[in-house]
């Protein structure tokens, strides 16, 4: 009778571990970060910086900035095409080939297939040409949450020991998604962060205030409350 009662406890005890298995798979699949995901370009001293452009729901609930590099050659035209942009103020962006923003996520370097975009690539932005990237230094990688009190959080990534950047933290509706390039001495960012900022026509010049910085990219219409 023992034997009988054991059996029973060992066979609902499988049972159990393996419907819990095929949930979880089920809601991993659910939540799928295989995609299309775009990404604003910035050039940040010699360094080449691609921020994925977040938006509050799956598969883009992620800020991720990366250091990017390519071939010498593609190498040169992008930054020549960053570095004209900077001065104009314009936005460059590039859509890689699907693929799975895991790979990001947790931090591996791949390579991917991109088209660079002078202007938003949603937004009638020109295709410029394609090439490949290497993602090769993840330097932030943050879920967005949106439950959280404090609208005005910012973080800062050394960038070098003279260079800094300054990102917005999405973490209530409404939001913006912005970076700020920094001078750092010794490595060390002599101003505050923080700034108390509203969501409207005079964002880019508070912002620009406060880090003494004009931002290298600012969103604010894929953050509006939806």
């Amino acid at each position: 009778m023992k034997n009988i009662l054991l059996f029973f406890i060992l066979f609902s005890s499988s049972v159990l571990a393996n419907t819990h298995q095929h949930n979880s798979q089920s809601t991993h699949k659910a939540h799928s970060y295989v995609g299309f995901h775009g990404m604003a370009l910035i050039l940040a001293g010699d360094k080449i910086l691609a921020s994925h452009l977040p938006l509050y729901a799956p598969p883009h609930d992620y800020q991720i900035v990366y250091e990017v590099t390519t071939n010498n050659t593609n190498l040169k035209k992008i930054k020549s095409v960053l570095k004209k942009a900077a001065n104009e103020q314009r936005l460059i962006t590039i859509l890689p080939a699907k693929f799975d923003l895991n790979l990001l996520i947790n931090k591996k370097t791949p390579t991917l297939n991109i088209t660079v975009f002078n202007g938003h690539f949603e937004r009638g932005g020109k295709e410029l040409f394609t090439t490949k990237l290497t993602f090769k230094n993840p330097l932030y990688v943050e879920k967005v949450t949106t439950d959280k009190a404090q609208k005005n959080a910012f973080s800062l990534v050394k960038l070098t020991e003279q260079q800094g950047l300054i990102i917005h933290k999405i973490q209530s509706k409404p939001s913006y998604d912005s970076l700020s390039l920094v001078p750092l001495t010794k490595g060390e960012y002599n101003g505050e962060l923080k700034c108390n900022t509203a969501i409207n026509t005079a964002l880019k010049s508070k912002l620009e205030a406060c880090f003494k910085s004009v931002p290298s990219y600012l969103e604010t219409k894929d953050l509006s409350v939806n």
